[in-house]
């Protein structure tokens, strides 16, 4: 009778896993990446009315959200959570306000740490994902390269290409 308890929790162990990959696979995230869309994630943006800093990024951000186009999909990320809302595990430092920008089949992805305050920050990655040119005077707004590994629907973000 043992070996068939061991053998049934073994199997159940295994669903359950099976299960936990095949959520994080068909997230809204997941298929954003999937479907070749660029990916705006904004890390620890908790809002805030009387935070003048706060106000300026999120205008930016929403304009540019409101002009990127249907190629581009934005999520947020609360990294204090036990269980992140999206699949994303952070190997690198993001405080507060940071923007992580991601594409499949980019070299790499970006990540701003901190809140962006200059529009040029969106259209030096927007003209990169977009496989524009990109004017010299952009490069200065490039934010830090990172690393994104995607695994079933799950994203590492490391340092580095």
């Amino acid at each position: 009778m043992a070996p068939l308890r061991s053998l049934i929790t073994l199997g159940l162990a295994l669903l359950t896993s099976a299960c936990a990959q095949a959520d994080t696979a068909h997230t809204p995230l997941a298929e954003a990446w999937s479907a070749g869309k660029a990916i705006v994630v904004t890390i620890d943006a908790t809002p805030s009315d009387t935070d003048e800093t706060y106000g300026d990024f999120a205008y930016y951000l929403n304009d540019f959200a409101t002009n990127a186009g249907d190629d581009w999909a934005f999520f947020e990320l609360d990294s204090q959570l036990a269980k992140p809302d999206i699949p994303i595990e952070l190997n690198v430092t993001a405080p507060p306000y940071s923007v992580l920008f991601m594409k499949a089949g980019a070299p790499q992805g970006y990540l701003y740490p901190g809140p962006i305050l200059e529009p040029q920050v969106y259209d030096f990655v927007q003209r990169q994902f977009e496989g524009k040119e990109v004017p010299e005077y952009l490069y200065q707004f490039g934010p830090d390269e990172v690393r994104v590994d995607e695994e079933r629907g799950l994203f590492r973000i490391g340092a580095g290409p």
